[in-house]
This record gives structure tokens, sequence and C-alpha cells, in this order.
């Protein structure tokens, strides 16, 4: 992992195998100072969702947001989710996990939600990954209003 700015926020969530309050505040905080947040940190986030089986209630939407502003919002084209983009969410949750897969369609239905424009596979990965969930969820809720 290179050095970021939540890099060893990171690892310590990682090494303790639980995400608290308290680290969401200081991720939270430590994103907040340079505005944007680069790729080594989605994929810092991102690592966390993955190894990390203990999350407090703030972790979801913390990182469903972050995730989010930054495929959506801060990489160009502003408001797409283009074939690189989509190439790169699908690697990154497609990587070997050790914690339960909780997040992903939430994130997922939210890039589609979001954005203006997806590239396919985001979108069917997105349908396929709630679908499992019994169609209830708040994140199939979002697919259905999208």
């Amino acid at each position: 992992m290179t050095h970021n700015r939540i890099s060893t926020l990171v690892i310590r969530a990682i090494e303790k195998q639980s995400v608290s309050d308290v680290d969401v505040g200081l991720l939270r905080n430590a994103l907040e100072e340079g505005g944007c947040i680069t790729a080594d940190e989605a994929e810092a986030l991102l690592r966390i969702e993955r190894l990390v089986g203990d999350a407090c209630d703030a972790w979801g939407p913390f990182f469903i947001d972050t995730i989010t502003a930054h495929v959506v919002w801060e990489c160009r084209p502003t408001g797409r989710v283009t074939k690189d983009q989509a190439d790169w969410v699908i690697g990154q949750i497609d990587q070997p996990r050790s914690a339960p897969n909780r997040l992903v369609s939430v994130l997922l239905a939210s890039l589609v939600s979001e954005a203006v424009e997806v590239d396919e596979r985001i979108l069917m990965r997105a349908l396929s990954e709630n679908r499992f969930g019994g169609g209830a969820t708040p994140a199939a809720e979002a697919l259905k209003a999208a």
C-alpha cells in the first residue's frame, strides 16, 4: 500500500479488524483536509471494506458516500462512470475478501443512482448483486428509482 493521508488509519483498522466511530471520524477529517480523495485513498477504503469484518454503523454511509463521490464526481468526465472507471471499480470489488460482502451492492446502486451515465457492466453488476438480497434492500430500491 502506498503512503497517503489515511495509510496509518487503514493499517490500524485492518490490524485490529474493526472500524469504530472514532476511526470513521479520523478518516473523514484526514480526507476533508485535501478535498478530493486520490485513487490510492479510494483503494485503501475499499481494502478496509474487503478485509475488516467488524464496522460501526457510521462506516457504511461514509464508505458509500466517499467512494461514490470519488468515482462519479471527482473523476473525469464528471457525472459519468466510464469503461475505465468501471474496470477499476469491478477490479477492486472482485479482489479477494476476508470480510462479509455487506456494502458492494449498496455501493453499486449508489453509483447507478448518482451518475448521469454508467458503464453497462456496473449496471448489470448492480442488478445482479442486489437481486440476491431479495430485492427489498435499500440498494435495490435505489436501483428501481434510477
